[in-house]
């Protein structure tokens, strides 16, 4: 038997925040996507922690490579550039998945400092430290990267920097455990439809305005 496809908004809102609920594609639960701002900033706090990372360990780098200029064995290594700027890339991307694996498990310093949390769109489940990793290599195509991180600023993109996650909003009431509501205004614009629709005249039937 084929799963039912949940997907885009509900008539629920969230009574914290007032933002849309939204469902899970197959598991239909219910989430509350974080806010652009917060995906924003969120965001950019992850790539800077990032940046600071690679570059302290460029700096050890250099730092070790002074140390063998000063020694026999290691001096024709040490003016080996070549060597050098492989090593700089193996380390942007072994930092990456690293950085990657605590994305996809626990969770990254801009998602805390956020309260938000990249889930899939799926069933809300996390990547996992091997997707995860993976997912943060992508970040490498740095185009890719900005077009993301540009579109969360007005929720005009609905992932989270890769197909099917999303971020998910955990400072809201949905996040701490309060029941979604109604959404009042889409009940009022029901309400007031259904109201039209009664003072609409008979054009069949026998009201006083039918004509024969």
């Amino acid at each position: 038997m084929a799963k039912q496809n949940f997907e885009g908004p509900t008539r629920l809102i969230d009574a914290s925040t007032g933002r849309p609920v939204r469902q899970y594609t197959m598991s239909g639960g219910y989430y509350v996507r974080a806010s652009a701002a917060r995906h924003f900033w969120g965001r950019v706090l992850d790539g800077v922690v990032f940046l600071a990372a690679f570059a302290v360990l460029c700096a050890l780098v250099v730092v070790a490579r002074k140390g063998m200029e000063n020694n026999i064995a290691t001096l024709e290594l040490a003016y080996n550039d070549g060597f050098f700027y492989a090593l700089f890339a193996v380390l942007w991307f072994v930092g990456l998945f690293v950085y990657g694996m605590v994305w996809g498990t626990w969770g990254l310093l801009g998602e805390r400092a956020a309260r938000m949390r990249s889930v899939r769109i799926t069933d809300g489940t996390t990547s996992g430290a091997w997707i995860g990793g993976w997912r943060a290599v992508a970040w490498s195509f740095i185009p890719l990267y900005v077009f993301f991180l540009v579109g969360s600023m007005f929720e005009t993109t609905n992932v989270d920097h890769s197909p099917g996650y999303i971020p998910l909003d955990l400072e809201s009431g949905l996040g701490r455990g309060e029941p979604p509501v109604e959404d009042p205004a889409l009940l009022a614009k029901e309400q007031a439809q259904a109201q039209a629709n009664t003072e609409l005249p008979k054009l069949y039937g026998k009201s006083s305005d039918a004509r024969p």
